[in-house]
């Protein structure tokens, strides 16, 4: 597949706008917000292994707290890239959840995660890279005003990022 569409189209995207040059994707299965740990780990875990397997940078998208008692497994995937957390409708801004992005990066995974989840919006990212000690390995996504570009562009600077 990759043969047919090069060199045409050099890259990859997904519902979540970032450039791979590899396929990727964000997997996901909301339904484990509604099973526990042993049937996530029987019925979905095998799945998702064989799937992050095949793709060069497979992300999973982890949505809400219920689905939390199944991030040991999902962090034990090997291919696993990262993880994009969605604390989820009512809950706690990203910002207010250190323990599961520590976790996540601690398990040498990229934390992912959209301005639009925090009232702080892009601001989350100095929260963020805060709370982990630095910028390294996290993705943020979303969008940023005309007049918050220079600041954004020296926050990302101040973390040894170039450019967005």
């Amino acid at each position: 597949m990759i043969a047919l569409s090069q060199p045409a189209h050099p890259g990859y995207t997904a519902w979540t706008p970032f450039y791979s040059e590899t396929p990727y994707f964000i997997l996901q299965c909301d339904f484990s917000y509604l099973i526990g740990p042993d049937t996530f780990k029987r019925f979905v875990l095998p799945e998702l292994e064989a799937t992050c397997r095949r793709l060069g940078n497979p992300y999973y998208h982890l949505d809400g707290p219920r689905a939390l008692p199944h991030l040991d497994f999902l962090l034990s995937i090997p291919e696993l890239k990262g993880i994009q957390w969605v604390p989820g409708a009512g809950q706690p801004p990203i910002t207010k959840w250190p323990e599961i992005l520590k976790k996540i990066r601690a398990a040498g995974k990229t934390v992912q995660f959209f301005t639009d989840q925090d009232p702080l919006g892009w601001r989350a990212l100095e929260v963020i890279a805060g709370q982990l000690g630095s910028a390294e390995g996290i993705m943020m996504c979303g969008a940023i005003s005309a007049e918050d570009e220079p600041q954004v562009r020296q926050l990302l600077a101040k973390h040894g990022i170039a450019s967005m």
